[in-house]
């Protein structure tokens, strides 16, 4: 009797312990679960718990109308390093964390932490929790307009550049509904990686042009059909060929396929934010007579290409992308 209240006691105490998962898998906590996750992974602890409604409810989106809250409190624990909290972010529905090294010259590892909102555009917000001495230090991008990023990374990231630390591939969320429907525009990758205590954006780096020489193979089939709304695509193989060394020969291709009279972007001359759902505001935004023309416009904005030299390039660019028409 005594052996069996043993042997019961020893399965609810494995029961209890925490799920090993695989370093570079992530794992899912969903808000509107209301339940706590807990794994450990290349010997960290994560514990991951909803925060409780605020007295403001406004202070966290879900707690007004939902009566919970969408935020949660992630408890990061690892030997020798002093245990962190941070919340997840504001506007997630959901949050995936994984475990990963950085660097592979680092042994210690550090956790991924998305944010994402759902729906069709799938925005997000990353934190990266990289030690640091004995303390991991917290790194975020995805927050505002330049970083704006969509998507998801990848289980297992890894190194793509050769330079021995480990890039994250995410998309391009300034390409969201500017040609045509949401659905169909694909957002060209972007891929990020920590360098000297900082998150880079390092999609210029000849190394990766692979990862960009593939999307556009992806996407010249979309650009070359018949069918309407090709525009979005034709838009985002552009893009990758400007990162991938092919501008030149990608444009021609453009210019044969896209669809003509429609999709023309309307570039916004002023930063926009999050709170603003990213729309320009009246009377800052700039008309252009065509698909080619606002392409070469929104590609200059979004750092695809670079901003013209008035004396070396005024010719080529008035050729291929005649002045804006300016809003009255």
């Amino acid at each position: 009797m005594v052996r069996m209240a043993r042997l019961a006691l020893a399965m609810l105490l494995v029961g209890a312990a925490p799920a090993e998962v695989a370093s570079g898998v992530f794992r899912k906590w969903a808000a509107s679960d209301r339940m706590p996750l807990d794994f450990t992974s290349d010997g960290i602890r994560i514990h991951v718990a909803a925060l409780p409604c605020p007295p403001d409810e406004h202070t966290d989106t879900t707690c007004s109308w939902e009566g919970y809250n969408n935020r949660a409190a992630v408890t990061v624990t690892a030997p020798g390093m002093v245990p962190v909290t941070i919340k997840t972010g504001r506007a997630g529905a959901y949050a995936r964390l994984a475990v990963v090294r950085f660097d592979m010259r680092d042994p210690r590892p550090g956790v991924i932490v998305e944010s994402q909102s759902g729906g069709s555009g799938g925005d997000l917000t990353v934190q990266l929790l990289v030690p640091q001495g004995r303390s991991f230090r917290t790194l975020a991008f995805g927050e505002e307009r330049v970083d704006h990023v969509q998507g998801e990374i990848s289980d297992y990231p890894r190194d793509l550049s050769g330079d021995g630390r480990v890039d994250l591939v995410l998309t391009d969320g300034n390409f969201d509904s500017v040609f045509g429907c949401n659905a169909c525009t694909p957002r060209p990758p972007r891929i990020f990686t920590v360098r000297n205590g900082k998150v880079v954006d390092e999609s210029r780096d000849a190394a990766l042009r692979p990862v960009f020489l593939a999307h556009m193979a992806l996407l010249a089939p979309l650009c070359r059909t018949d069918e309407s709304d090709r525009n979005g695509a034709c838009a985002a193989y552009v893009a990758d060929a400007a990162r991938a060394g092919r501008f030149a020969t990608a444009w021609k291709m453009m210019l044969r396929h896209y669809e003509r009279g429609k999709d023309v972007a309307q570039v916004c001359s002023v930063p926009t934010s999050a709170e603003t759902h990213y729309r320009c505001p009246e009377g800052h935004e700039t008309h252009y007579r065509d698909f080619p023309d606002s392409l070469r416009a929104f590609l200059t904005r979004a750092g695809y290409l670079p901003l013209s030299s008035p004396a070396r390039s005024r010719q080529a660019h008035q050729r291929l992308c005649p002045s804006p028409v300016a809003v009255q």
